[in-house]
């Protein structure tokens, strides 16, 4: 179902069209089949399947929400969602029209479930924990119908078809080198770092990253224990927590610290691809740079923020209580990298 015939959405200046139906479906599709193939390609890291995706662009935003294996809600939003030229930068988790129809469509997924006689996956940890946001809105609530900020939304249960996903060639050409200073901004619900954190971190950064030190400020057991800073599909910095004993206590015993290690490693540097594809699949319903992508799996999640036209940042937490804490985490290192003027090399 959808708005876009609704007479909003002329007098709004949404990007969404009626003219441009087939092509919102055909992106769908494409996402049912990507949802598949994604929780296929994660199964080597035994943290459950693939339960919900978050495509974050400059202008818009989809969603795949699992409510059974090959069966999904999908949807998407319309409007601005990223900052505005000239404004301060936005810590992306933050921005309502993304966040609210992210809980919204999490909401329908469950509800299909519990039809179902199935309980909730907890997508995006917002039955269990609410990270802390913005100054309210003059917005209300997501309703059954989208505001005019958000435009659009289109939802639906699909089967994912089974052909091949789509790849293309990476685009690029940004400037400098991640060397400005930037101020400590801890998140105020952030976990408190005791000295057997400290002592777990394992931080290996190369000369054309600065970002080593801020990676292992932002580890915690409790929220987010792997980041990497990511050139075109090669590591440069990296941290984590793989070797605390909190986060080896959730590992199966046949998968110590040094294979947990590799394995996101390659997540990481695989992530360059999934971008290719996914922005692909997403420039036929929604327009601008892909910002930040989430694959929420049962056990925690994977996030993607884009740091420039080469670079980008890779996060991985495994407790799903707190996803979205861990979200709003390196949303707002990101946003406090942007915002102090740190630009990525070419």
């Amino acid at each position: 179902m959808d708005v876009l015939d609704d007479p909003k959405l002329f007098s709004s200046g949404s990007d969404a069209s009626p003219d441009r139906r087939h092509f919102y479906q055909a992106a769908a599709q494409q996402l049912a089949f990507m949802m598949t193939a994604l929780d296929q390609r994660l199964s080597d890291l035994e943290t459950g399947r693939l339960i919900r995706m978050v495509l974050h662009a400059e202008r818009g935003a989809m969603f795949s929400m699992s409510v059974t294996p090959k069966n999904y809600v999908l949807a998407i939003v319309f409007g601005a969602a990223a900052a505005v030229k000239g404004r301060a930068t936005r810590v992306l988790p933050h921005v309502d029209l993304v966040r609210d129809a992210d809980r919204f469509v999490s909401g329908i997924a469950d509800g299909l479930r519990d039809r179902l006689g199935i309980p909730s996956q907890n997508p995006g940890g917002w039955k269990t924990s609410m990270p802390a946001v913005e100054a309210p809105s003059a917005e209300p609530p997501v309703p059954e119908v989208p505001s005019a900020e958000a435009s659009s939304a289109k939802a639906s249960s699909t089967e994912a078809p089974s052909t091949e996903a789509p790849s293309t060639e990476a685009s690029s050409t940004e400037a400098s080198s991640p060397d400005a200073p930037m101020p400590d901004a801890p998140s105020p619900e952030a976990p408190a770092r005791g000295e057997a954190v400290r002592s777990a971190v394992q931080l290996r950064s190369s000369p054309l990253s600065t970002l080593g030190g801020r990676l292992s400020d932002l580890l915690s057991p409790d929220e987010l224990i792997y980041l990497a800073h990511c050139r075109r599909g090669d590591i440069l910095a990296e941290a984590d927590l793989l070797d605390h004993e909190q986060v080896i206590e959730l590992r199966p015993p046949h998968l110590p610290p040094s294979a947990m290690r590799t394995l996101y490693r390659r997540m990481a540097e695989e992530f360059a691809m999934f971008t290719r594809q996914l922005s692909q699949l997403a420039r036929q319903a929604i327009r601008g740079r892909m910002l930040r992508i989430v694959l929420d799996v049962e056990q925690g999640a994977f996030f993607y923020y884009r740091l420039g036209p080469r670079d980008y940042l890779v996060g991985v937490t495994t407790n799903q209580k707190r996803v979205s804490q861990a979200d709003q985490a390196m949303g707002e290192l990101v946003a406090g990298l942007i915002g102090a003027g740190v630009s990525f090399g070419q």
